[in-house]
């Protein structure tokens, strides 16, 4: 039995309709949040993965994790799809224990490069990438208690700001002085 959905492989328009998926799967994520269970479920890899993330860097600066758990439950108006509870969180570890999850994106697009360079025909199981995709982006979102531990030493912002001059000063400001025997280009 044929799962493609007629793109060609290697066609085009794959790249587009792995976007298009993963927007949609994003969307299905979205609407699922009006059913606590329902989301918790479709949810589930982007948690585990996002709690994942803080569980080894953890365990990689010294936080020393207690904890782990991806069993949802509802706190107050809201929900907590998991956490990790960490036993020794301090100015030099909290700011990437905080933003680990961010790791996801190169993790996401690093899948997304190997399934656009193995040529696929896009069928259900390039819809069910689609969807771990999806949820690969979805985890690597902080939440606002992952935002408030980061944020607490000054330190993980020095680093920051620091990265942030540097890859502006490498790939954002202009090559002000013109290589020897090469004329300057300006624009204007």
């Amino acid at each position: 039995m044929d799962h493609s959905w007629g793109f060609k492989a290697g066609g085009p328009g794959v790249g587009l309709m792995y976007l298009a998926g993963m927007a949609a799967m994003l969307w299905l994520l979205n609407q699922a949040r009006r059913s606590f269970w329902l989301f918790s479920l479709l949810a589930l890899p982007g948690t585990l993965c996002h709690e994942a993330c803080h569980w080894v860097i953890g365990k990689l600066l010294n936080g020393r994790p207690a904890r782990f758990t991806v069993i949802p439950r509802r706190e107050g108006h809201g929900f907590v799809l998991g956490s990790v509870a960490l036993q020794n969180l301090r100015w030099y570890n909290a700011f990437f224990i905080g933003l680990a999850p961010l790791l996801l994106l190169p993790l996401a697009h690093g899948l997304l490069l190997w399934r656009l360079g193995s040529h696929p025909v896009f069928g259900w199981p390039e819809a069910g990438i689609a969807f771990l995709l999806a949820n690969l982006v979805f985890g690597a979102v902080p939440s606002w208690q992952d935002l408030r531990i980061a944020a607490r030493p000054p330190m993980g912002w020095l680093l920051l700001a620091g990265a942030l001059v540097w890859g502006w000063m490498r790939f954002v400001k202009p090559d002000t002085a013109a290589a020897p025997g090469r004329p300057s280009v300006r624009r204007g």
